[in-house]
């Protein structure tokens, strides 16, 4: 018997042999929040085993208050990692900046400011850019759309509606967020099944993350939703990342990915010839990362 935690939204696999009673609480391992399977609140309390199962499709936010911290470098290579093992991907660039879309050879082509203003087709807009990878586009055009947007109603929620009808389509939607929190961040969180919050291993950084935690933090009244802490560009022979990577695991214990992404110049040749690194040397040390990151990812 499947049960979902209407907390945190664990699936979980109950033992229907446990179950001697029509009406029964449980509680959730993860989140430990105790909740009603039927009507009875005064019936025994099952502990429930999380399930080992592969993930159900979802929108990843990539977002950080800092810039620099490789959220660009990580939507591209964690979507390409999970592409090669098969899921289809949409890669979204929510930043006008539009490194993404030049990173994958697709600068000036039409973004998220043509599907809203001009009404165009997203499935249209959308690119496929690398097998089971699609890429939705940036513009300079999508500095526009924060000005004329954010006196409309429910402008927090564009993303996720223009989402709805096509999300069907890919097993993982990420969506490249810039180091703002107005409309774009916003627009990326709500739309959000989960977040993955990159940061460099520096004292500087760990405000960042400080700060988008807030971020989501605030906007849970609203949607609540789930996040980890992705280190990257680690320097394991720096003392100092050392130390600010031991006190991040501290702070955020239970929230910290295992796998880090190591400092590694690979990745720079790679966007030189605008290539995810798993595609320009699968053998470099972070592409066998973010393949761990993919698998991760894949059973959260």
């Amino acid at each position: 018997m499947i049960i979902i935690c209407d907390k945190c939204k664990t699936r979980f696999q109950l033992d229907v042999n446990l179950i001697k009673k029509t009406l029964f609480k449980v509680r959730c391992s993860k989140c430990k929040h105790v909740f009603s399977v039927d009507t009875s609140l005064k019936e025994e309390v099952y502990e429930l085993k999380q399930m080992h199962i592969e993930s159900e499709k979802k929108i990843i936010a990539i977002c950080n208050h800092k810039g620099g911290v490789a959220k660009t470098s990580t939507c591209l290579n964690l979507g390409a990692s999970l592409s090669m093992s098969g899921k289809r991907v949409l890669l979204i660039d929510f930043d006008v900046q539009a490194n993404l879309s030049l990173l994958l050879g697709q600068k000036n082509q039409p973004s998220f400011y043509e599907v809203m203003q001009e009404k165009t087709d997203i499935l249209k807009t959308i690119k496929n850019v690398r097998p089971n990878l699609w890429l939705l586009p940036s513009n300079s055009r999508m500095a526009l759309l924060a000005k004329q947007c954010l006196q409309q109603k429910n402008f927090g929620f564009f993303l996720r509606d223009a989402l709805e009808p096509i999300k069907d389509h890919f097993d993982y939607i990420l969506v490249d967020t810039p180091p703002s929190v107005k409309f774009f961040t916003p627009n990326a969180l709500m739309a959000a099944d989960f977040v993955i919050i990159p940061t460099q291993s520096e004292f500087l950084a760990m405000n960042g993350v400080l700060q988008t935690e807030n971020i989501i933090k605030a906007l849970a009244k609203t949607h609540d939703v789930d996040y980890r802490v992705l280190v990257t560009m680690f320097d394991e022979n720096n003392t100092a990342s050392k130390v600010i990577y031991s006190k991040l695991k501290k702070k955020y214990k239970g929230k910290m990915f295992e796998t880090l992404i190591s400092l590694d110049f690979k990745m720079q040749e790679s966007q030189i010839v605008n290539e995810p690194i798993i595609y320009y040397d699968e053998k470099a040390v972070s592409a066998k990362q973010y393949h761990a990151l993919a698998k991760e990812i894949e059973i959260i």
